[in-house]
């Protein structure tokens, strides 16, 4: 069971599923399967299907304090990567919008981890 301390974390977890939605209408895809000579259906629909790996384990370790920990750490270098890549031609995450989820995300894990270590 989730404790209060769990609320930053959880809503750590929301906020990349939502970037993770808003990655579908930005066209992310075109930046992961730019090198893939194929149709942009067939390369949403791959960014769409790789999601289930990503996310099953997510979902499958939501209580485990140190997967957790790991997920508070990819948001905040996740957030990162976004702000390196904020310039790329096919990155289009320059928005407010976009923004609140990837580095919110990134303010909730840091957040978390500091709960998280300090307990």
């Amino acid at each position: 069971m989730f404790s209060t301390a769990d609320t930053p974390f959880l809503l750590g977890v929301v906020f990349l599923l939502i970037h993770e939605l808003d990655a579908v209408q930005q066209g992310e895809w075109r930046f992961f399967f730019a090198w893939l000579r194929a149709s942009d259906e067939t390369k949403t629909r791959l960014f769409n299907a790789a999601h289930v790996p990503l996310l099953l384990p997510i979902l499958a370790n939501l209580a485990t304090p140190s997967f957790q920990l790991g997920l508070d750490i990819f948001l905040i270098a996740h957030a990162g990567i976004h702000w390196a890549l904020r310039h790329h031609p096919l990155i289009t995450f320059n928005n407010g919008f976009s923004r609140i989820w990837i580095f919110g995300g990134a303010l909730l894990g840091l957040a978390h981890a500091i709960v998280l270590v300090s307990a």
